[in-house]
């Protein structure tokens, strides 16, 4: 029987996985080599990389350019460090939205939203899907055995939504599969109410900006359909790179609380669940909410056929974890992700490790050079003060040996 990939599949060999966001693309090349080397004293052994660089790998339709990321993973292997290698989906290049303006969101105002920030795409467009599984199929084809290469990472805290005439459409296809008639439709919105009954499947909408409260059954079912939506997205993808490379686990961030995505449902369709966490360090209440969501991220279901499956989670607070076991502790501090560089690695770090998490990170590894995110510090060095701030303490056990039995350090708190 083939043995179910999970996060017995990344930590085998590695111990407690130790990293975070390393973007190369925006920094010189000359840095790099550096960058690696401080990764390597700091006990780094995994790090995220493109996940938002698909303008850099395909600068115009069809045409890559992977040499840079081809010196990245070189770089990263020869250096101990395996990669969760992104599909960079979440955030189409300005070339997809000019020549196919389609593709972008429609708020439900009706207004389409434009390129030039992030997550501009729409989750029922037939040309997204096309030029998404595209390029991950290219990252697949072409990095498939890479040493480098230990973990897939689609997209990024998936919960895009789109009022457009397409959406509706798909939103129409659901509904049928859903209830079937009109007449079940109606029963089940309660559309009696307010003279809103309907009589032919054109006249069923997403639920756009009206003059006064919106149905909520209405609402409902279309955040259920815009959930479903990202989750065949999501299959999409998965499946073009197990395709390729069947021996890699395939994961996507989850993000707390979000209200967009329904993440018990794709936990099932994941080796691995991931998920970000952003307190708030002004907020009383932050700490228990922490615990919460860890406590309640959706964990993947076990079956008799998975050999050896784990039930794994993850949140990246001021680090990211992933719990060992099903029983692991949910108990966290409440670290925000702009928090200072030795609580992350001194002091999240183990207690990761002590209640039972099999992966610890933080956000970026070197600060955006642009203005956007300016609030998520680094881990490596800047300014100088990387040895004050980053990297084990002397004499204290390196973080890629600890684990929830055996990692001490009386700076965990």
């Amino acid at each position: 029987m083939t043995e179910r990939l999970g996060m017995h599949t990344l930590t085998e060999g590695r111990g407690l996985l130790f990293g975070g966001d390393y973007n190369p693309e925006q920094w010189p090349e000359e840095v790099w080599a550096e960058d690696a080397e401080l990764m390597r004293a700091a006990g780094v052994n995994l790090v995220t990389i493109g996940v938002f660089s698909w303008a850099r790998l395909e600068p115009e339709p069809g045409r890559h350019d992977f040499g840079w990321l081809d010196r990245v993973l070189d770089l990263m292997a020869a250096n101990g460090i395996a990669v969760d290698l992104a599909t960079p989906t979440a955030s189409p290049p300005p070339w997809l939205g000019h020549r196919w303006p389609e593709t972008l969101p429609v708020d439900e105002g009706g207004h389409r939203l434009w390129y030039g920030s992030r997550n501009q795409f729409c989750p029922s467009s037939p040309v997204y899907r096309e030029r998404a599984l595209a390029i991950a199929a290219a990252l697949a084809d072409r990095y498939a055995g890479h040493p480098a290469l230990a973990l897939w990472h689609v997209g990024n805290e998936l919960g895009e939504v789109c009022h457009c005439d397409v959406s509706a459409e798909a939103f129409r296809g659901w509904l049928r599969a859903r209830y079937g008639d009109l007449g079940t439709l109606n029963e089940a919105w309660g559309t009696t109410f307010w003279s809103q009954g309907y009589g032919d499947w054109a006249e069923v909408l997403p639920p756009r900006r009206a003059p006064y409260i919106v149905n909520p059954s209405q609402r409902l079912d279309w955040w259920r359909f815009s959930s479903d939506a990202l989750l065949g997205h999501f299959r999409a993808e998965r499946d073009v790179l197990r395709a390729r490379t069947p021996d890699i686990p395939v994961t996507t961030n989850f993000m707390g609380f979000f209200k967009r995505a329904d993440y018990w449902s794709f936990a099932a369709e994941e080796d691995v669940v991931a998920n970000d966490w952003y307190p708030e360090p002004g907020d009383p209440l932050s700490p228990a909410r922490t615990a919460l969501t860890r406590t309640t991220c959706p964990n993947r279901p076990a079956s008799s056929g998975w050999s050896r499956c784990r039930r794994s989670r993850a949140a990246r607070t001021g680090c990211a974890t992933s719990s060992g076991g099903p029983r692991a502790s949910a108990r966290s501090a409440s670290t925000p992700r702009w928090c200072r560089t030795r609580a992350r690695t001194r002091g999240c770090t183990p207690r990761c490790a002590r209640t039972g998490r099999s992966c610890a990170g933080w956000p970026r590894w070197r600060a955006s050079r642009c203005r956007r995110g300016w609030r998520w510090c680094s881990a490596g060095r800047t300014g100088g003060r990387w040895r004050s701030a980053g990297g084990p303490a002397t004499g204290s056990t390196p973080w890629t040996s600890c684990s929830p039995t055996t990692c001490r350090s009386s700076s965990a708190g």
